[in-house]
């Protein structure tokens, strides 16, 4: 059996993932039909319609600090294991 991939989940971590799902398919539909379901839903330039750019911009930015976190805490369980190199060199060439 392989090792399970744990992401630490926070209260935000769902919804945040949730979130930049929605965003990335209004951007689907804003490159594939050049159509904004934000902007059509609240209105074009309405401040609903910003916030919910903003909130999903703010997810995105939290998504990237947790897989950054986790790639730091997974290359630190890597290296844990690993004997360091103490700066002695030994030389076997003096040995008869």
């Amino acid at each position: 059996m392989h090792k399970m991939n744990k992401m630490p989940m926070g209260s935000l971590y769902i919804p945040s993932k949730l979130l930049t799902i929605i965003g990335a398919l209004n951007w689907g539909l804003v490159g594939l039909l050049n159509f904004d379901l934000v902007a059509a839903i609240f209105g074009k330039k309405s401040f609903i319609s910003r916030l919910v750019y903003t909130v999903v911009g703010m997810a995105g930015v939290y998504l990237i600090i947790k897989h950054r976190a986790k790639l730091a805490m997974k290359k630190h369980e890597d290296t844990e294991g690993e004997k360091r190199y103490s700066g002695k060199q030994y030389s076997w060439s003096g040995i008869q």
